[in-house]
């Protein structure tokens, strides 16, 4: 019995309200309040709405196209195992680099291979030689060359 007294008495009211405005000529198009001014959004100094407040970070990664990359793109060069060198007919040579999942890439000369925009230089026949460009600045460029050997040899004291 008391629920529906609630109920009543809100119809009432909202009925009353309703009678109020229609007879006041208040409709809900116009505004209640005289002049309004048209309103300017202004972006200086503000953060953006849209920006995701984490970002996905992989470490080691300089790239934010993630999505572009070539799977041999997305590991360090450290993590990729040179199983195999193929020659042809012709003497072009060919590499089978494995990934940490153990799936298998064939590359050649000029393959982008590791996260930092590393190139095959040359395929030996025991080894791949890849070139990476690394410098902040376009100025000092500085070419680093990684081997990848098809059975790894102790260089230096380390594995």
């Amino acid at each position: 019995m008391r629920k529906n007294s609630h109920r009543i008495f809100f119809l009432l009211s909202l009925s009353f309200i309703a009678a109020y405005l229609f007879v006041s000529g208040v409709s809900a198009a116009e505004p209640v309040a005289g002049k309004t001014t048209p309103f300017h959004y202004r972006p200086q100094g503000k953060m953006d709405p849209f920006k995701p407040f984490i970002k996905k970070e992989i470490p080691g990664q300089k790239r934010a196209d993630l999505k572009f990359l070539s799977p041999l793109q997305r590991y360090g060069i450290e993590q990729l195992k040179l199983i195999g060198i193929m020659a042809s007919e012709n003497n072009k040579k060919r590499a089978i680099v494995t990934d940490p999942k153990g799936k298998s890439f064939i590359i050649m000369k000029g393959s982008l291979i590791g996260q930092n925009n590393g190139r095959v230089a040359e395929i030996l026949e025991d080894q791949v030689i890849v070139e990476e460009k690394t410098g902040e600045n376009s100025r000092k460029v500085k070419t680093k060359r990684i081997i990848l050997d098809l059975h790894r040899v102790e260089r230096e004291g380390k594995l």
